[in-house]
């Protein structure tokens, strides 16, 4: 099989056609031409050698010769074999075309004679160096298109990075706006939550002024009415006087079960003596009516705070002792106020069997009962915190709110 790519240019004599039958013999396929023109119209890439003779080198051929050689790619270098003759003047020239051959590209000369395996070997040998090239070549376009498509690849990493980096701004902006939202739906809940628990003690002050104001008085009128029956049967049999006697006693009981219903809807000494005697005037009365031991412990000096304050206080040990009661299964009680560094710290421990976990964790996630829920929205409401603490050996509530503006500079008296 023919290997090669070699052109010839030898225009006379027979130099050319049996360089070109040396040339088939060994199995080099070559191309001739008999005009250094026509050769030099003829080059691209794909000659691997050029065969020049001497003669053939005439001034145009050689300048289109040379802007060949000249233009090559960085990676090509075609070796030129100049057949030249052996005498003196031959050799001068010679010496001028390798000067100018030398500018241009890459030359060999030959002096003719040439014997045969010298010219097969520098042929084999330019052939051998024009393959080094052709696979530097082929390295070239490999790194040449290894950078296209990293450069491909870069451009579609960042194509596909913006993109990305657009969803997540976009993803970003929808979730703020779905926070926002929820911040704004949570502010809206919880300002309904403290107007609640507001108009729940507005009510209950207002239901508590018409018990004590209206029922209250009824019931002490039917009083005085069946005292004076009472009197006029003074003389009628046991039986009429027993019957009014009872009804004087059910009129009793239910005038204290409207007392004491008022006074827990909303004390009157809350508001007229101050949280000092309300809470003692309510702990005596819880311990009586629950059967439970509470032991009040109140700073020596404890002044009067503003109404929503102390309210707050009241019905945060309200609410902590019912639970007590109804809930914990415990015989004692303790309930403390102190006031430590512009805070009022409040907290009330039973020793009753403690919450479970559940519920524990339903409280912390406001999902608890709707006491223990106003008590965190009342706290929440004034800027304070609320921590319970639940074991088998008992519950404790744990208040703390800020000291807030002084409505009297005297510790509360008690009521007369």
């Amino acid at each position: 099989m023919q290997t090669g790519n070699v052109f010839i240019c030898a225009p006379t004599g027979r130099d050319g056609p049996l360089v070109l039958r040396y040339l088939l013999k060994d199995q080099i396929h070559g191309v001739y031409y008999e005009s250094i023109e026509r050769l030099a119209v003829a080059l691209d890439d794909s000659v691997q050698a050029v065969i020049i003779a001497e003669e053939a080198l005439v001034p145009r051929g050689v300048e289109r010769l040379f802007a060949f050689l000249k233009n090559q790619q960085p990676w090509s270098d075609v070796t030129v074999i100049l057949l030249t003759n052996g005498s003196e003047e031959s050799s001068q020239v010679s010496s001028g075309l390798v000067h100018l051959f030398g500018v241009h590209g890459n030359v060999n000369i030959l002096e003719r004679p040439v014997r045969v395996p010298t010219l097969i070997s520098a042929v084999r040998s330019a052939m051998r160096a024009r393959g080094r090239q052709y696979e530097v070549r082929h390295l070239l376009k490999q790194r040449e298109q290894n950078e296209r498509v990293l450069q491909e690849a870069r451009e579609e990493l960042e194509r596909r990075v913006l993109q990305r980096t657009l969803e997540l701004t976009k993803a970003n902006l929808d979730l703020r706006r779905e926070v926002s939202e929820r911040l704004n739906a949570e502010n809206a809940l919880r300002q309904l939550s403290q107007s609640i628990v507001r108009l729940q003690d507005e009510e209950r002050r207002g239901i508590a002024r018409e018990l004590h104001d209206s029922a209250g008085q009824y019931l002490s009128a039917v009083t005085l009415t069946l005292g004076q029956l009472a009197r006029r049967l003074a003389q009628s049999d046991d039986r009429n006087k027993e019957l009014v006697q009872e009804s004087l006693d059910l009129v009793g009981n239910c005038i204290r079960e409207v007392r004491t219903m008022s006074y827990l809807l909303h004390p009157p000494v809350l508001d007229d003596f101050g949280l000092v005697s309300a809470l003692r005037w309510y702990v005596d009365g819880f311990s009586q009516r629950s059967g439970i031991n509470v032991r009040l412990d109140l700073a020596e000096e404890f002044p009067r705070f503003n109404r929503e304050l102390e309210t707050t206080l009241f019905r945060i040990v309200q609410e902590g002792l019912t639970n007590v009661h109804r809930h914990s299964g415990g015989q004692k009680a303790c309930v403390e106020l102190k006031i430590h560094e512009r805070q009022i710290n409040t907290t009330i421990t039973d020793d009753g069997h403690g919450m479970s976990q559940e519920a524990l964790c339903d409280v912390g996630k406001g999902q608890g009962g709707v006491g223990l829920m106003g008590m965190y929205e009342r706290v929440k409401k004034l800027g304070g915190t609320i921590h319970i603490v639940s074991t088998k050996l008992g519950t404790t509530i744990k208040a703390q709110l800020p000291f807030m503006e002084v409505r009297e500079s005297s510790a509360a008296a008690e009521p007369s």
